[in-house]
């Protein structure tokens, strides 16, 4: 069974196999006239044959993520599109967020113990906006996110997207706070040449590019890792945004997303008025973001505006997929 922080090494065969089989009849080219054209756009295919070709589609092996989401680039569409459709691979996102399976251990969190949870997306003129955006933060040890404690109104956040999960009780488990911004301010950002208000207002006559990630906590693994399907599906589904960035000092997300193999932008040294905090950013294009397996898998976990999670909700997953 597949645990937190532990994934499966390699995607189903049948998938990509099935896609590209399909793909391959579809636009009437032979083997050797899809070895062709995939030499002729892209350089990670210069050593390519026609006999990979077939043992792609006969699923005898399969090329690394990466040269899957070029493939299926090249024909107009994501890894996201196919592997969303695939029931084996979303039963193993599922797994990552799935804290109601027998044999795993209880969490030994003070006030929580493997409970079902309810996530609300909290929109910025909520009545309690403001309450459960400084509820979310207080052990938020990012000076950049020291709004929390400024008399600001609500207007001001309006670009800003909470995602709260909540116990028994309202008692909050988890958050995640993200926003929609261009690559160029989210860049100046991540460079200390914009505040947080530009990022989050920013007012352009082009769509916004970038999903922009400022926290992202869970009590436990699993409802950590739920916080992240929830941007990361929102990312998936929105092609126009074509750029994924963090801006944290949070160690353990910091770790997460390297043992994710994202590489680090930049690391900034901040001073909170007590001590000196390392801030950490991530800046990584659509493509990579869907040639990343571990992200991946979150992102075909599907969300919505309310949900409880319980055992009905994978029991209704299982079901429709």
């Amino acid at each position: 069974m597949c645990t937190p922080t532990s994934y499966p090494n390699k995607t189903s065969p049948q998938t990509f196999s099935n896609f590209l089989k399909h793909t391959r009849t579809e636009n009437n080219l032979s083997q050797e006239d899809l070895c062709g054209l995939l030499r002729q756009k892209s350089y990670l295919f210069d050593a390519l044959d026609s006999i990979t070709i077939s043992r792609w589609e006969r699923g005898v092996n399969i090329p690394s993520l990466a040269k899957q989401s070029e493939v299926v680039e090249i024909f107009g569409s994501e890894l996201f599109d196919i592997y969303r459709e695939d029931k084996k691979f979303i039963n193993e996102g599922l797994a990552l967020i799935n804290l109601f399976e027998s044999n795993l251990d209880r969490s030994e969190h003070p006030y929580y113990r493997n409970k079902p949870y309810r996530v609300e997306f909290i929109d910025s003129h909520h009545q309690n906006f403001m309450t459960l955006l400084q509820l979310s933060l207080v052990y938020e040890s990012n000076p950049r996110l020291s709004f929390v404690s400024r008399k600001l109104t609500q207007p001001l956040f309006c670009g800003l997207s909470l995602v709260v999960a909540f116990s028994f009780g309202d008692q909050i488990v988890g958050h995640s706070l993200f926003c929609r911004t261009q690559a160029k301010i989210a860049l100046e950002f991540m460079n200390d040449e914009a505040d947080l208000f530009e990022v989050i207002n920013h007012k352009s006559q082009s769509l916004p590019d970038t999903l922009m990630v400022f926290s992202s906590f869970g009590v436990t693994p699993h409802i950590e890792n739920y916080m992240m399907s929830v941007y990361l599906n929102e990312l998936a589904k929105s092609r126009s945004l074509k750029f994924l960035s963090f801006n944290i000092c949070d160690e353990s997300l910091k770790r997460k997303l390297t043992h994710f193999k994202l590489p680090i932008f930049k690391v900034r040294t901040l001073d909170d008025g007590h001590k000196p905090i390392k801030n950490y950013s991530f800046f990584c294009s659509r493509t990579e973001v869907m040639a990343n397996r571990n992200l991946l898998k979150l992102s075909v976990i599907p969300s919505s505006k309310s949900q409880m999670i319980d055992p009905i909700f994978f029991m209704q997953l299982e079901t429709n997929i």
